[in-house]
């Protein structure tokens, strides 16, 4: 990884340096209305956003990626309407985090969200303390966007706030322990006034939410798949009849956000099912990697596969529905759509259940930009990290004048719109940071060929991890300890860049015994 001073600077931004940045654009803002009321043309329309994200959706498991048997007719058909990059990452493949790394732009160490939005273990640390939510205070492009005059919707799972006492009755409160979910009060909502959500709530069949008017101990108990629900409220936005949903006077910006294919994966309706019947998990699932004989907690594993492509189809169908009324309603050529994920899901691949590792299936999200007459349809290999979303998003809207400073990812506008002059990343940075301890935890980079992962942990010597993913696409072998050269020069060209950049205090060496014997 190369760079620049503007790099270097942003990396150096504290967070005071937040409040500049909202000045900042407040001035930005008033420059551009005032440039406008100047102009005797009539200014430019601004352009709608329809951003749809599904939870733990692998980008193995779109149908034209051609890996696994999936059924994604729609996202098929979306695909070759749209532009494709293909080697798009989740840096940090958990909930919060991505989602942390989506609304800032920044990546976990600057944004603090460093695990998922839940209260401690008992007796353990952890929660709102450790920093394990979105900070009311931080400047996310949906706040940028409403101050433009965007009428903002989101429907679905939020995961950015941590719960509070006293805790909303529900089935994962508690579970393992701990409280998950909770609504989101109004002033940590960062721009939305459309509000029809949830903190996290795996029930899928009988989900919950919150909306603008919904008490917080009196969510609404909806008896229908989540996914089919939330597109029902999502076509009712988009078509806003009497003006119930937004303003019509103005643009809008909506997200649906969908829970599954996340776990639980037996929450799926039958009719999903049927569309593989005498299919079993082994006979659809035939990668190299998984590991059928090891003992996976309950509820997940290679065994859930078929399940898991009974709702990738439902989540596909679901998001055709909103797509054909966003063009039924001839609102396509106005509307930027983006369709990724916050991170896949590995299903026993190399013997993983789920996500939080750097595994390809884990690590790799969809990402597919669409907006007829404006974007032209191609696929790329970028190397895209997920707090490039935020800024890209505004390029292509034509905000960039309005991205702050302390985003850390990169605008890489012109790329999506196939024009050249963007500065091609060489890597990409993975993380993964133990509770309330930044200096340890799993650090590495991914190349267009390489995957390099060193896990730092208290009083033991580091250890490598090394795929060439070429040679290894399924990354079945670790062949660090013979390349040991090549491990030196990822840390030192690719991994400690990223370390400044993003202002991890982590290093690659060992941590001593006296470390330790200062947390306990």
């Amino acid at each position: 990884m190369s760079i620049t001073r503007r790099d270097m600077l942003k990396g150096m931004a504290a967070t005071s340096a937040v409040v500049a940045t909202t000045l900042t654009a407040g001035c930005s803002t008033s420059t551009v209305t005032s440039n406008t009321a100047k102009n005797t043309e009539k200014p430019a329309k601004k352009p709608n956003l329809l951003i749809i994200f599904p939870d733990e959706l692998r980008t193995q498991a779109l149908g034209f990626m051609k890996q696994d048997p999936s059924q994604t007719p729609n996202l098929n058909k979306f695909a070759k309407q749209s532009v494709v990059l293909k080697q798009a990452v989740s840096n940090y493949p958990l909930c919060t985090p991505f989602r942390g790394m989506l609304m800032t732009g920044q990546y976990p160490t600057r944004n603090g969200i460093q695990g998922n939005s839940h209260t401690p273990m008992p007796g353990k640390f952890g929660g709102s303390d450790f920093g394990i939510e979105l900070n009311k205070n931080a400047l996310t492009w949906s706040d940028i966007m409403k101050d433009q005059g965007y009428s903002m919707g989101y429907i679905g799972k939020w995961h950015l706030d941590a719960p509070e006492a006293p805790f909303v009755p529900s089935y994962n409160n508690p579970m393992e322990g701990r409280y998950w979910n909770d609504w989101t009060a109004p002033d940590r909502r960062h721009g939305f006034d459309f509000w029809y959500s949830y903190g996290t709530y795996d029930k899928h069949l009988n989900p919950i939410y919150w909306t603008n008017d919904t008490p917080r101990d009196k969510p609404l108990k909806i008896n229908q798949w989540s996914p089919e629900h939330e597109a029902d409220i999502a076509i009712k936005y988009l078509q806003n009849q009497d003006g119930k949903y937004r303003d019509n006077d103005k643009p809008f910006s909506l997200v649906v956000s969908m829970n599954p294919p996340h776990s639980p994966y037996d929450q799926v309706p039958q009719k999903y099912l049927d569309k593989f019947a005498g299919e079993t998990s082994e006979s659809l699932n035939t990668r190299p990697n998984i590991q059928w004989d090891k003992e996976y907690t309950e509820g997940y594993g290679p065994k859930y596969f078929k399940e898991y492509m009974a709702m990738v189809h439902g989540v596909d169908e679901q998001f055709g529905r909103i797509i054909d009324e966003l063009d039924r309603l001839q609102l396509a050529e106005d509307t930027l759509v983006v369709f990724f994920s916050d991170h896949g899901s590995c299903l026993g691949a190399n013997g993983k259940p789920t996500k939080n590792t750097h595994y390809e299936e884990a690590m790799r999200i969809p990402m597919i930009f669409r907006w007829p007459g404006t974007l032209t349809a191609q696929e790329n290999d970028i190397l895209f990290s997920a707090p490039d979303i935020y800024p890209t998003m505004l390029g292509l809207m034509g905000m960039s004048e309005l991205i702050p400073d302390t985003v850390e990812g990169t605008n890489f506008a012109n790329t999506v719109k196939g024009i050249k002059g963007d500065k091609q990343p060489t890597s990409q940075f993975y993380t993964f940071t133990p509770y309330g301890a930044q200096s340890y935890g799993r650090r590495g980079v991914r190349t267009d060929r390489y995957t390099l992962v060193v896990d730092r942990k208290i009083a033991k010597p580091l250890s490598y991890v090394l795929h060439d993913n070429q040679t290894d696409p399924y990354q079945m072998s670790n062949i660090a300890e013979a390349n040991e050269p090549l491990i030196h020069q990822l840390i030192e060209e690719e991994l400690m860049p990223w370390l400044e950049h993003t202002g991890d205090p982590w290093r690659p060496t060992e941590v001593p015994q006296s470390v330790m014997n200062a947390y306990t």
